[in-house]
């Protein structure tokens, strides 16, 4: 699924300088992003976890298990994205299944990530 195409007329696109923190562990959330231009850090308790690109989701975590965000996210360059509300959200995984399954897979990818993190 190519979120970009998807998202690319969007009234909901956000700039962040670099350097700017986007998402901040531990804080309430009511909407996630898709990285429509630069890139970002993915952070869990100052350890990388992964870089999100364009047509990358960020922040579903929250949106699916509880209104926390689970990760640090921090703009690596300037940065455009997409906000995505809980209820656009919602309909998403509601009628539009490639959307459903793309999300499953980065959240299958992201929990390996974890995974290796403890590891090492």
């Amino acid at each position: 699924m190519n979120l970009l195409d998807v998202f690319s007329s969007s009234d909901d696109l956000v700039e962040f300088p670099a350097g700017t923190t986007i998402i901040h562990e531990g804080e309430k959330a009511s909407h996630m992003y898709v990285v429509m231009k630069g890139d970002v850090i993915i952070s869990i308790k100052n350890k990388v976890l992964a870089r999100a690109f364009p047509g990358d989701i960020i922040g579903e975590m929250a949106l699916i298990n509880s209104d926390i965000r689970s990760a640090t996210v921090t703009a690596r360059c300037a940065c455009q994205l997409a906000m995505i509300d809980e209820s656009s959200f919602n309909a998403l995984l509601k009628h539009v299944p490639d959307f459903t399954v793309h999300v499953m897979n980065v959240l299958a990818s992201r929990l390996q990530a974890a995974y290796d993190m403890i590891d090492h």
